[in-house]
């Protein structure tokens, strides 16, 4: 029996899908799962965000989905990181309107529809660690902890600070809060991220907040 894909969209969970996913319910051929997303492109019932994942414009009329969990299924590997981690976490001020990530591939960047998604290359080595995973009702989400979040700021930003009170002074990161945060995580970057410049840097972090008291 034919599948309709309208029915279809309506009834799956999701407010986005992949090529896998409508592979999987429409099971018919690659050419005809071809005209079929483009017709319904041209209907409306699709919204392209990039090759082999759209928008689900029955769902997104009720709730826009997780940008964080589309970022990761649009470029990877990645992590959610750099402005956007330190913003979920509480540690910036400002308002971020592109979703900021990191990966061990070249740097992206994807203008879509629903927002900005921005891609920086780290290095491979290291790249899950100090990671933390979410879970939400649709999917996972990996998001860089605070201390990632900022040593992969500095590589990514060619960003040096001295001490807690100039990072303060300059990013507006409380450094209270920094304070509190894991040391542990911040001793195992200070360790192994793969940037010497990087690693220096913690390691005064390191230093001032273990003597603290």
């Amino acid at each position: 029996m034919k599948k309709n894909l309208k029915n279809i969209l309506e009834s799956w969970p999701k407010n986005f899908i992949r090529d896998e996913d409508l592979a999987r319910l429409l099971q018919t051929t690659d050419n005809a799962r071809y005209a079929i997303v483009k017709r319904a492109f041209k209907s409306g019932d699709l919204v392209r965000l990039r090759k082999g994942l759209y928008l689900v414009a029955c769902k997104t009329k009720q709730i826009l989905p997780d940008q964080f969990e589309l970022a990761l299924l649009m470029y990877g590997p990645s992590i959610i990181s750099l402005e956007s981690a330190l913003s979920y976490h509480g540690l910036i001020p400002e308002a971020v309107y592109t979703t900021t990530c990191v990966s061990p591939k070249r740097a992206q960047e994807f203008q879509t529809y629903i927002g900005i998604f921005s891609y920086k290359r780290v290095p491979a080595k290291g790249f899950y660690a100090s990671v933390d995973r979410i879970t939400t009702p649709t999917g996972t989400i990996l998001i860089a902890d605070p201390w990632r979040a900022l040593a992969d700021f500095m590589y990514v930003r060619r960003k040096y600070w001295k001490d807690l009170a100039d990072l303060e002074g300059d990013m507006r990161i409380d450094a209270q809060t920094m304070l509190e945060s894991d040391h542990g995580s911040l001793k195992m970057l200070s360790d192994t991220y793969a940037s010497p410049r990087v690693r220096v840097a913690l390691k005064r972090f390191l230093n001032e907040v273990t003597q603290k008291p």
